[in-house]
């Protein structure tokens, strides 16, 4: 059988599926098994929801080559071999097989989600891990892409489908409901007698989702992990880059959004944000608890929505485990460059002109500055940039061992209301350079593990780096110390310790 007839045979692609997940090959009329076969395996894309290519590799003892399909492999080879199409929970609530739940069935939460990869949805699968563990409530979530309206239960580290539903049209930005949403998740929500809802983001959503939540009775809570409560273009940066803080900069030119069609929010400066901000304003007052990350992001939300002031608005740190910290950095030796780790994704946002910038303008023989991350589309920096790849979420330590950097930076331009790099780093012991704003700032400032750079410009860089040779000892030190505070203090435990908390008192 040729490899386009067994595809086309088998349960695990999903024709059907596959065009109504990724809509740009419906749109252009492309049969789903030859553009899977041709173009969407070698794009990451999923065959189904029932096949998942990473985890059936990480079974194989012998990697395949770089042409060879993994779908194919498994169907000719791998199934013979007893090897698994997707991972298998050990243990599945019984109300899963029945479809419906009841109160007598325990907990069960609602996490709403919009994007699949990224900070947010790892940082809510830790959470939900440490909850489902515990067996302390099912983990329900609830995701929007496009049309695709998709439940599933997060068990044992396994997403298992509940249910899916294509909208006839998908929501809007404005003004951000759909009444065909509305009441597909309202079915859901009664159906599986949902306990609680959780949104961690609901670009792509409708806004709706609280009011039906809440005449379900069913406590909302509401996580702000950026500013897209306070304006689409999530960052908060106008068209040069500066940060408006939520009030419209006086330049004239159009700001972008990050996550909606540009026809649906133009114009969005001076404009369009007022209406924004009118529908998050009065969608945020019926939640029953705020939560963000850092002191500062609560100040500026608060700021621009004072009439939240009644709304309990909490701060939890994200947690993060880590098999062990490590002492990896580099003292730096007089006549030797400075060797600064740059990780993530950087883009212009995350300082790719202030990078570009300081490579472009300083002697690599007096500093280095090492990539470890991918580079936005239209971000190319300079050949003296030393690129090494993308790195995995739990594999920075093994890399920062080849690189021996003597410190890190952070050149976010945006008040981050985290930043997960800034942790990795500390976690393999290398102080930090970084802006002061937003919650790298405060970190910074708060473990004294690094250096505050005033500016947001390259210039102001450069004229801090002379205080890496001179303060490193003191700052290494300062790493070593939240090592074995914060750094083991904070861990995922910990964090969903917090979180279950807050729930409790809204499930009384």
């Amino acid at each position: 059988m040729n490899d386009y007839s067994l595809l086309q045979a088998s349960e695990l692609f999903d024709a059907n599926w596959y065009l109504t997940e990724y809509e740009d090959v419906a749109l252009a009329g492309l049969d789903a098994v030859h553009h899977y076969l041709h173009f969407g395996a070698g794009e990451g894309r999923r065959p189904g929801p029932l096949f998942d290519a990473d985890y059936y590799c990480s079974q194989l003892s012998t990697p395949l080559g770089s042409h060879e399909l993994p779908l194919l492999h498994y169907l000719r080879t791998g199934k013979a071999q007893g090897l698994k199409p997707t991972r298998q929970p050990r243990t599945v609530p019984q109300w899963y097989y029945r479809r419906s739940a009841t109160q007598a069935d325990g907990v069960r939460i609602l996490y709403v989600l919009s994007v699949g990869s990224g900070g947010t949805p790892q940082t809510n699968q830790d959470l939900m891990h440490q909850l489902d563990s515990q067996q302390l409530a099912s983990c329900l979530v609830l995701q929007c892409k496009g049309k695709v309206l998709q439940l599933s239960l997060f068990t044992d580290g396994c997403y298992l489908p509940l249910e899916r539903s294509v909208l006839a049209s998908p929501v809007r930005a404005l003004p951000h409901t759909s009444e065909e949403y509305n009441a597909t998740v309202a079915g859901w929500l009664k159906l599986y007698a949902i306990s609680l809802v959780h949104i961690r983001h609901i670009a792509w959503h409708g806004l709706g989702l609280i009011h039906e939540a809440r005449q379900q009775h069913i406590p909302v809570v509401f996580s702000c992990h950026d500013y897209y409560t306070v304006c689409p273009s999530v960052k908060l940066l106008d068209e040069n880059l500066r940060y408006c803080a939520g009030k419209c900069t006086s330049s004239k030119g159009e700001c972008s959004n990050e996550l909606w069609p540009a026809d649906q929010l133009t114009p969005l400066k001076h404009n369009a944000v007022h209406r924004w901000q009118q529908q998050f304003a009065k969608a945020l007052s019926q939640c029953q608890l705020l939560i963000t990350t850092s002191p500062y992001t609560k100040e500026m939300i608060t700021g621009c929505y004072p009439q939240l002031s009644d709304i309990p608005f909490e701060v939890i740190e994200h947690g993060r485990d880590f098999d062990e910290c490590s002492n990896l950095a580099s003292a730096p030796v007089a006549n030797e460059p400075l060797r600064i780790l740059v990780p993530g994704f950087i883009a212009r946002a995350k300082g790719a002109d202030v990078l570009r910038e300081l490579a472009e303008t300083l002697p690599a023989t007096e500093v280095q500055w090492h990539l470890l991350g991918d580079i936005c589309a239209g971000s190319d920096l300079p050949g003296t940039v030393i690129e090494h790849g993308p790195y995995h979420r739990n594999g920075l330590a093994e890399r920062v061992r080849a690189i021996r950097p003597h410190a890190g930076a952070v050149f976010s331009v945006w008040p981050e209301t985290w930043c997960h790099t800034l942790t990795e780093m500390w976690a393999a012991g290398l102080p930090v350079l970084g802006f002061d704003i937003g919650a790298v700032g405060d970190r910074l400032r708060q473990s004294n593990a690094g250096w505050l750079v005033n500016e947001l410009t390259a210039s102001a860089v450069a004229d801090k780096l002379p205080a890496i040779r001179q303060e490193w000892s003191q700052k290494h030190s300062a790493v070593l110390k939240w090592q074995q505070q914060q750094g083991l203090q904070q861990s995922c435990a910990a964090m969903a310790k917090q979180y279950w908390s807050q729930y409790c008192k809204l499930l009384m």
